[in-house]
């Protein structure tokens, strides 16, 4: 098995990734930057619409301060008020930054940035790139700027497998090259995940294909806390008509009205004062709660009417707008058929407002980190927390990584048992018709049946004993098709990180006797009266937890 050595690991390179690798190439370390997919154009990063800002562009009435009371407001009590601070503190900075190194802001007729509206916001920050492709600006900006860094390499069709760790800190990661069937140790002195979302836990997500929960699953092998791991957040207005477009994103449900089958304008009985324009979780139960009582459409879903408001929606959202009709659907005279589909995980692995976890050498941004958004994300800040907290990332991972000297030894036997168990289900002794995909499958049903937008006490005590059922599976494993590239290879190791995943979820929610948030029970339907955490962490192979108070509400 290769040994590769190299200061800085980054797992993942979407926008998170991809800028911790910037700002971590600012310093003398070696870096190297490893993604499943494409370097740069993989993950969610890429349909991103637009992001959350401040800057000279703002609004007079904008400051920091209205954008912490906006973040803490929507974060029902879970989020960490220091993250929310160096969010507003460091956003302006670093949009400046990334606009001089050639990302260009969408303008209006007046040649001014163009700001937007978003639910959840008090006032309009949004901007946008590239005519709402916002995410593939960014995307591009960052690859470009990287490939000009001599310190950075890239490896892109290559997987994690599991961190290795040493004398209680990071060490570096086993990883698999799916072109070559190839299994590597990358030696490292600091870790940074960046790896993205768990929609593929879901049957029906806006996720794409790569997002199958890997950072998480990797952070709890590492004996990482993972914080608030039952907020889901389900994107309320998700296309599930045409199936080409399943699970894809409208984000103009603000200036749009939804009706149930009797065509009932069903938000007046839900929001009254703010009708369709709240935040993202009320949204979702809404509409789940209206297709869950039978007034769902033929497809189970419920109407979107944006015909009022065409002009706003093809001048702001041309891409959305534009994308529908290619697949058949006219919104300035249909309506769409819309339902909640998983979205965003607002819970992962617990940083502080530097990205650091609770594992020394090991670093969490974007998506894959944990704690800021608390019991639901606003609009639009995802990109702003990937620019922010990929910045802290690199620049911390680059001051430890400096303060070594050697990149720190690695127990050999650890490797190998990791290698071990990795190349099991390889044995021809094995025999089982049991295939990766089916597990997957498996897990995608469990969770979109039993742990959705709203969740009982016996579904979640079903999907636990179902995922215990297909963990016994998983270890009868036999991979037939051995020659790279495999794509049984690619699900047996995603279904593994999947598992994890899905039962730290299942977990988290059935200790959360309330709703809050993104989770809610019909159970439990109120709010619990002091406010708690749910962590897990891994030691000793298993599952432990606690229920902190939360800080600063």
């Amino acid at each position: 098995m290769d040994v590769i050595e190299t200061d800085i690991l980054i797992i993942g390179s979407g926008a998170a990734g991809l800028t911790a690798a910037v700002y971590a190439g600012n310093s003398t370390n070696n870096v190297l930057v490893l993604d499943k997919g494409v370097i740069g154009k993989s993950g969610s990063t890429i349909g991103a619409v637009q992001i959350a800002s401040l800057g000279a562009w703002s609004n007079p009435l904008d400051s920091e301060s209205h954008y912490v009371k906006d973040m803490k407001e929507s974060g029902r009590g879970l989020s960490n008020p220091k993250l929310i601070e160096t969010l507003a503190s460091d956003l302006s900075a670093r949009l400046k930054e990334i606009i001089g190194w050639g990302l260009k802001l969408d303008v209006n007729e007046d040649e001014e940035v163009s700001v937007f509206a978003t639910s959840g916001h008090s006032v309009a920050r949004s901007v946008s790139a590239r005519k709402g492709k916002t995410g593939l600006g960014i995307a591009q900006t960052l690859t470009k700027k990287l490939k000009s860094m001599k310190n950075i390499r890239t490896w892109s069709d290559v997987i994690t497998v599991d961190l290795v760790t040493s004398s209680e800190r990071v060490t570096g990661a086993l990883v698999f090259d799916l072109r070559t069937n190839h299994l590597s140790f990358i030696q490292s002195k600091t870790v940074i995940l960046a790896t993205g979302g768990i929609g593929q836990l879901y049957p029906v997500t806006s996720n794409p294909v790569q997002a199958t929960s890997d950072g998480f699953s990797l952070g709890l092998g590492a004996s990482a806390s993972l914080i608030d791991m039952e907020q889901v957040q389900f994107y309320p207005v998700s296309l599930v008509s045409p199936h080409s477009l399943a699970g894809f994103c409208i984000s103009f449900y603000h200036y749009s009205k939804l009706y149930n089958i009797h065509g009932e304008r069903f938000m007046k009985r839900y929001e009254p004062e703010t009708l369709e324009n709240t935040t993202r979780d009320k949204l979702a139960i809404a509409i789940h709660s209206e297709i869950a009582a039978g007034r769902g459409t033929p497809n189970g879903g419920v109407w979107l009417d944006a015909t009022e408001q065409m002009e706003k929606v093809k001048n702001e959202f041309p891409h959305e707008y534009k994308l529908c009709e290619d697949r058949g659907i006219d919104l300035s005279k249909d309506y769409a058929e819309i339902a909640p589909a998983a979205h965003f995980m607002m819970g992962g692995i617990q940083i502080d407002k530097n990205a650091a976890s609770s594992v020394p050498g090991l670093y969490a941004a974007g998506e894959t980190a944990g704690g800021l958004h608390g019991g639901n994300r606003l609009g639009n800040n995802a990109l702003s927390e990937c620019l922010v907290f990929g910045a802290k990332a690199g620049m911390a991972a680059a001051i430890e990584a400096s303060e070594l000297s050697e990149v720190p030894p690695t127990d050999i036997s650890k490797i190998e048992e990791i290698k071990n168990s990795f190349y099991s289900p390889f044995s021809s002794a094995k025999n089982s018709d049991i295939r990766p995909f089916e597990l997957k499958q498996k897990i995608q049903e469990i969770m979109g049946q039993k742990v959705g937008v709203i969740r009982t006490n016996n579904n979640l005590k079903r999907a636990k004993e179902l995922l215990t059922r297909v963990k016994e599976q998983f270890n009868q494993i036999y991979i037939t098709h051995k020659e790279a590239p495999s794509r049984e290879i690619l699900d047996y190791i995603e279904s593994r990180h999947m598992i994890r995943s899905a039962e730290a979820i299942i977990r988290a929610a059935t200790m959360r006797k309330e709703s809050r948030g993104a989770h809610y029970s019909l159970d439990h339907p109120t709010h619990a009266s002091t406010i708690h955490h749910t962590v897990i962490q891994y030691e000793n192979g298993q599952m432990k937890f606690n229920m902190p108070p939360a800080k600063g509400v």
